[in-house]
């Protein structure tokens, strides 16, 4: 006879992934542990909890280090980020994303530009129009910008849109070529406000448009380059969020902080 395997006992039902204190607590009363048992239970998962907030706190960290990084590249790049991150939180909060999406916008957005720290700084600062070369050079910032957002396990969804957020709805983007709900619903959202963004600032190789102008410019662009689900509530949101305010239509920062807080503080 061969050798007897030992018995392996299936933890109760339920307790394999609690996902709160009182899950466990209610997990806990429903399998009749006793008190003793209930405590240890709740009292691992508070701990459990505790490394949560701990380890977010440091991605925060992480996330702030590495957008400094990019803006010491590029001083055309200083509050772009944190300007678009805001964008990004405003349009997934009015389109009513869950709050777990929202924190990944607003972290894709913030380190969507994260590639650029291995793209040659003469081709960021030129303030001609690209070569071929240069622009295919350019376009790689999106792919090593995922693969180094991706070694943090707690970012695994932000590389994606890190990744996406240069795919057009039209399927002629990069770096895949994705089109449609193929791409990443948060690199959808970055896309229209990181070219809000752009648009609505001075760069060395244009000047930048009005809020009228650039507003159309989604609009005449929807469906091809920007999903159109995005571009309608996001222009709708800009919109009601200037109609009344006194800034000047050409102050990006200014706007900026209108269309995210509501107002001048």
């Amino acid at each position: 006879m061969g050798r007897s395997q030992p018995v392996r006992r299936a933890p109760p039902r339920g307790l394999s992934k609690p996902r709160s204190v009182a899950a466990v607590t209610r997990v806990a009363v429903a399998t009749r542990l006793d008190a003793p048992q209930r405590e240890r239970h709740t009292g691992c998962l508070r701990e459990i909890e505790e490394v949560r907030r701990v380890l977010q706190g440091t991605v925060t960290e992480v996330i702030a280090a590495l957008t400094a990084a990019i803006e010491m590249k590029d001083r055309y790049a200083y509050g772009h980020s944190v300007r678009e991150a805001g964008y990004a939180v405003a349009l997934a909060q009015a389109m009513r994303l869950p709050e777990q999406q929202v924190q990944d916008v607003r972290r894709g957005a913030l380190l969507h530009d994260i590639g650029m720290l291995f793209i040659d700084p003469r081709i960021l600062r030129k303030r001609d129009q690209l070569a071929e070369d240069e622009f295919e050079e350019v376009k790689k910032h999106a792919g090593l910008g995922a693969r180094v957002v991706s070694k943090v396990a707690l970012l695994k969804e932000v590389a994606k849109i890190v990744r996406h957020h240069h795919e057009r709805f039209d399927g002629c983007g990069y770096p895949d070529g994705l089109a449609d709900d193929r791409i990443p619903l948060g690199a959808r959202v970055v896309a229209v406000v990181d070219a809000f963004e752009a648009m609505t600032e001075e760069r060395p190789y244009r000047k930048m448009l009005t809020l009228e102008e650039a507003l159309a410019e989604l609009e005449r662009h929807a469906g091809g380059q920007f999903d159109p689900r995005m571009v309608k509530p996001f222009v709708g949101l800009v919109r009601r969020k200037v109609a009344d305010s006194p800034i000047p239509r050409d102050e990006s920062p200014l706007l900026a902080e209108v269309v995210i807080n509501g107002t001048l503080t």
